[in-house]
């Protein structure tokens, strides 16, 4: 046998067994427990420098020192408050044996959404509600963010954000549908051809205080398209409910309202400034977790967190020391408590992150909770209690024989 059919040999077997160590997920298994493996480590927090962040004076063991004029009034009522550090958690499984689950949504009725990668749309103990056809689940695409309309008791709409193919290309769309009789019909396109792609899609979506709709969406693995505002890849969009342009965004007849963010996964606003904050994924770590303001430039791929730009806004918070991967989050705030605290869910990082901050945003402290669920894809509050999804089925997870699971926890005051 010639020597050139015997390398074409080799590499069709290779190939064969590739796809077969793929399907069998033994590639997954690999990488999960080596290249995709948690790399933090506690003393990671420790080292860290608050005072770069925020506007106070920080001691060693992250002690906060506040200007004169900052202080908080010495009244009994502020002797009362208590520290997020000293806060409980009650936990409780809601569900397990889900695929892949990605958003959590509350209905006015009590009961439960979830959003499924592969395309389905679930009510917790009750089944699926509708399976979408259109969906691409393909890589980190496929069924993903899912929110509540503001006048859902009017007009019953659910917006969807997904991944869709079209003349051979990857795109994602927002698109709200009807919740009726317990099943989504009516589908309504809001925004379409935001660029897809197997990595870099974003997806969350939520709506702010102002009633708009805002839209997280990743560079489609193509960095350049973050700095370009005629694009719709690494941004945050904002619209009105149909899909229809607010003429107080930042720029004219434009959905942008901040651009230059690689793979934007987490939308929560400040229950104190109204503000809106957003996570998002670095290049070999530099996770952020970005403070967002009206036409502001963040810098992506000009310059990573680590670096500081006149030209471009700084992140509230940069991981430089290992991989949070954070994608969803959402603010607990409750009037006992000294400090504002925003929970971050941490794929890579197997972890809840809690990052503490003031009244006024700054920041002060952070704490790793909850790291032996593994992959955590979001958390949203809700009626007093955190809601939290894994995604140890994602492909880059090590799944345990229930997952993948649904947990509410509680936080407590001692």
């Amino acid at each position: 046998m010639k020597k050139g059919k015997i390398t074409i040999l080799v590499i069709a077997g290779l190939v064969v067994l590739g796809g077969i160590l793929w399907q069998t997920g033994a590639v997954n298994y690999f990488l999960a427990r080596t290249f995709l493996a948690p790399d933090f480590e506690e003393d990671f927090l420790n080292d860290e420098d608050p005072a770069e962040n925020g506007n106070d004076t920080v001691t060693e063991n992250g002690d906060r020192i506040e200007d004169e004029e900052n202080e908080r009034d010495e009244t009994d009522e502020a002797d009362e408050l208590i520290s997020t550090e000293d806060l409980e958690y009650g936990v409780e499984v809601l569900a397990e044996n889900l695929e892949i689950p990605w958003e959590i949504l509350h209905l006015p009725d009590g009961r439960i959404l979830v959003t499924e990668r592969p395309g389905r749309v679930r009510i917790l103990d009750e089944g699926e509600v509708a399976t979408l056809h259109s969906v691409e689940h393909i890589g980190e695409g496929g069924l993903l963010g899912m929110a509540l309309s503001p006048t859902f008791q009017e007009d019953s709409y659910i917006y969807l954000y997904y991944t869709y193919r079209e003349d051979g290309d990857y795109y994602n769309r927002v698109a709200r549908y009807t919740f009726e009789e317990d099943s989504l019909g009516n589908e309504e396109i809001v925004i379409e051809r935001i660029p897809g792609a197997r990595i870099h899609n974003g997806g969350r979506i939520k709506f702010g205080p102002d009633g708009m709709l805002y839209i997280a969406t990743g560079d489609a693995a193509d960095p350049p398209l973050a700095q370009d505002i005629e694009s719709l890849a690494g941004m945050v969009l904002r619209l009105r409910p149909d899909g229809t342009i607010p003429e107080d965004n930042p720029f004219e007849d434009s959905p942008v309202y901040a651009y230059g963010i690689r793979n934007p996964q987490g939308l929560a606003w400040h229950p104190v400034t109204g503000e809106l904050y957003s996570s998002g994924h670095g290049p070999t770590r530099m996770d952020v977790v970005n403070h967002i303001k009206p036409g502001a430039n963040y810098g992506w791929p000009e310059i990573t967190c680590d670096e500081e730009s006149d030209e471009f806004e700084g992140a509230l918070v940069c991981y430089t020391e290992f991989t949070l991967a954070p994608s969803g989050m959402d603010f607990f705030h409750h009037e006992n408590l000294e400090e504002v605290p925003l929970y971050v869910a941490g794929l890579r990082g197997n972890m809840l992150m809690r990052i503490d901050l003031t009244d006024d945003g700054e920041f002060i402290r952070q704490e790793a909770l909850f790291r032996e669920y593994g992959r955590i894809r979001t958390v949203v509050f809700h009626e007093g209690a955190l809601y939290i999804a894994t995604n140890n089925q994602d492909g880059r997870g090590v799944p345990a024989s229930n997952d993948d699971r649904i947990f509410r926890i509680t936080p407590r005051l001692p």
